[in-house]
């Protein structure tokens, strides 16, 4: 147990280090402060992204969280344009979540610097050592999903 610790203490030391480079460099990075999203936002905003477009029952059952609270951040997302809510035609009781106006320079946003990174750093490293780290941290969600 003790060696796990030492591992994951190290992993969190270069991380942090990591993460302090990186915001040094990417200058783009300072233009997500103008979105003011909370961390619990930004879970939702990074789901609608990769799913659009969504139900809120699909994001409460992702984040593990009631529909009652991400109606509430939902509302609050709506009101800044980040999100737009429009009925299903496929079934007029829910409603499509899909990338409002604000929403969709979010996503524009996160994808140049995703692109950045890929520029100056993670291309620097092997693609096999990228899918290795990929492949272990799916471990550990797998691992955590069937503990609960």
């Amino acid at each position: 147990m003790n060696e796990y610790l030492q591992v994951i203490d190290k992993i969190n030391q270069v991380y942090e280090e990591f993460k302090m480079l990186v915001i040094e460099e990417v200058t783009v990075l300072e233009r997500l402060q103008n979105f003011k999203l909370t961390p619990q936002q930004e879970l939702i905003m990074f789901y609608i992204i990769r799913n659009n477009p969504v139900i809120a029952n699909d994001i409460a059952s992702h984040l593990n969280v009631s529909k009652s609270a991400v109606s509430q951040v939902l509302t609050k997302l709506e009101s800044e344009k980040m999100i737009k809510r429009q009925a299903n035609i496929k079934n007029r009781r829910e409603l499509l979540i899909t990338l409002g106006e604000r929403g969709r320079k979010y996503a524009e946003l996160l994808y140049v610097i995703d692109e950045q990174l890929v520029k100056k750093y993670y291309s620097k490293v092997e693609l096999k050592d990228l899918q290795h780290v990929l492949t272990t941290l799916t471990k550990l969600v797998e691992s955590v999903k069937n503990e609960n």
